[in-house]
């Protein structure tokens, strides 16, 4: 009798068990990383900057949806400026950084301000030990020799500074990885649910569904990436669309100049006839000095954002149309522009413009014969006109010629 009762109740704990063989709703953490650059000595976020575009519209989609299904845990910001220059300002920069990162943060996504942690964390020492680790290029004996001037801590850190940039492979460090270790690393921490099929247990379970703790989140951890090449824009090929409608033909070049200045030229050239019926010949030459209001350094995205220009051109004209419009002449003219440029991909932009100013031309008419054969001068139709308004419309299609940039020196 004793054997059958332990039998029994050995057989009821088994059937309790058996809810356990169904699948559990296990809450975990996960994360995603974003990078977002920064230029040389700046905190000013640039959307146009290394891909900043892409990276915050990919981070902006991923909190949309977590915000709607109410799993998002929290974000941690670690701002850093690259380990050269003066050390103190560098400190100061990563704590600028890190304020225009919170300030965009709470402007553009309001609802994660409770869950946002930002740190200024000075000098990117690690980000540039772990790039010097995956690159393949720098030989093992580099590698030591480099690894051997970043951990040494015996001495100031002006003194390691100056050793690295004295080092043979200083110069590729700086031109490759230095420009992507001037960053904010954004680390959104969130909840996901795995379904785990549960072993069979002895003992019976309160409830079907275990949630577990999220745990500590450790700190960012840096992700091989596709580096960014650092080219600069040295001029830019341009023509305008509008004129192109009509057959005008026309063939812009602009140069920078500096940070915020540039020059352009530019030729307006169609040139054909029909039968001393119709005719649009025009040789205009243009030049124009603009001041762009964005500072562009060395970059690629130079001849971006808004500019005012001031112009000057000429030009010879003859255009005619049967009997209507039958007139020869020279103009000049000068006066303002304001225009935008705005990139449309990385190797075609976009400017809109408009010229306001005054225009002087000569004028001479004529008329065909009734069978096309002769033009006869009109001597009774000659003189000057002057005007005052806008002088040019330009919807224009640019293509930026970029080279690579390269830099000496350890300028932050």
């Amino acid at each position: 009798m004793k054997k059958f009762t332990t039998y029994l109740l050995t057989l009821l704990l088994a059937l309790i068990a058996v809810p356990s063989l169904a699948q559990q709703n296990i809450v975990v953490s996960d994360t995603t990383s974003y990078e977002i650059h920064f230029r040389w000595d700046k905190s000013k976020l640039d959307t146009l900057y290394l891909g900043n575009n892409h990276t915050l519209r990919a981070m902006a989609k991923q909190l949309d949806s977590l915000h709607g299904k109410n799993r998002l845990d929290s974000i941690v910001i670690v701002s850093q400026s690259s380990p050269e220059g003066p050390y103190l300002r560098n400190q100061n920069l990563s704590r600028r950084r890190a304020a225009t990162m919170r300030s965009y943060m709470e402007r553009r996504h309001p609802s994660v301000k409770e869950r946002l942690t930002v740190n200024p964390d000075g000098e990117s020492w690690e980000q540039l030990r772990h790039y010097i680790a995956l690159d393949k290029k720098l030989s093992p004996g580099t590698k030591k020799r480099l690894y051997n001037i970043i951990n040494d801590n015996t001495v100031p850190i002006e003194v390691k500074k100056q050793r690295l940039s004295k080092d043979v492979a200083y110069r590729y460090l700086y031109q490759k990885y230095y420009p992507v270790i001037r960053n904010s690393r954004i680390q959104v921490v969130y909840q996901k649910f795995n379904f785990v099929k549960q072993q069979p247990m002895l003992l019976p379970q309160t409830s079907l569904h275990t949630q577990a703790p999220l745990p500590t989140v450790e700190p960012l951890k840096l992700v091989a990436k596709q580096l960014f090449s650092a080219d600069t824009l040295v001029f830019a090929c341009k023509t305008n669309l509008l004129y192109d409608a009509v057959t005008a033909l026309n063939f812009e070049l602009e140069l920078p100049i500096g940070n915020h200045w540039s020059v352009m030229v530019e030729d307006v050239f169609p040139w054909w006839e029909t039968g001393n019926k119709y005719c649009l010949q025009m040789w205009e030459m243009g030049a124009e000095a603009r001041y762009w209001f964005r500072k562009n350094n060395y970059y690629a995205n130079k001849l971006h954002g808004h500019f005012l220009g001031l112009y000057g051109m000429s030009s010879r004209f003859d255009f005619q149309n049967d009997y209507d419009i039958c007139y020869q002449g020279e103009y000049w003219s000068a006066g303002l522009t304001y225009g935008y440029a705005i990139k449309l991909t990385r190797h075609l932009n976009m400017e809109f413009s408009l010229s306001l100013g005054y225009l002087s031309s000569s004028y001479r008419h004529y008329y065909p014969a009734d069978d096309y054969s002769l033009l006869w001068r009109d001597k009774s139709k000659v003189g000057r006109i002057s005007y005052f308004g806008p002088t040019k419309l330009k919807v224009s299609l640019v293509v930026p010629i970029r080279i690579p940039y390269k830099k000496r020196g350890g300028a932050l």
